[in-house]
């Protein structure tokens, strides 16, 4: 093989990566927004609740259905904080956006590489080689 066809089969690949990273970043965006959505629901049903637990505690001193109502509501929302927290929904958060911005960073990277005529074969292989490198390092730093 000539070394123009070797270069050309070598930014193929190099293509390929970038869409995978782009692929992946998306990916986890979409994991992100869905998993914050859901947090800030839980978050705003617990706060609800506490509120609803404080007021009628308040005016419900003199009247026991009220205090009750006051103690499951109390109870509800301590219950939802440790589902949530047990979840640990924004540990998840941090990952899935930290996956995001090293997927996007690594695709941002390969287009400037791409963007260079001056390589030879050999240059393109060596940053192929890193480039999986930090993929890998990617995979294995990400949570399922």
């Amino acid at each position: 093989m000539t070394e123009e066809v070797k270069i050309n089969e070598k930014r193929k690949e190099l293509k390929r990566l970038q869409k995978i990273c782009v692929n992946e970043s998306r990916h986890y965006k979409k994991r992100y927004k869905r998993l914050k959505w859901k947090s800030d629901a839980v978050e705003v049903a617990h706060t609800s609740l506490n509120m609803s637990a404080v007021a009628l505690t308040l005016s419900g001193f003199g009247i026991p259905p009220l205090l009750i109502a006051s103690a499951s509501c109390a109870g509800l929302g301590l219950v939802i904080a440790q589902a949530q927290k047990s979840y640990r929904t924004s540990t998840r958060l941090t990952n899935f956006n930290v996956c995001v911005t090293q997927y996007d960073s690594v695709a941002r990277e390969i287009t400037a590489v791409l963007h260079r005529n001056h390589m030879s074969s050999k240059d393109y292989q060596d940053y192929i080689e890193d480039i999986n490198a930090k993929l890998d390092l990617i995979d294995d730093s990400r949570l399922l």
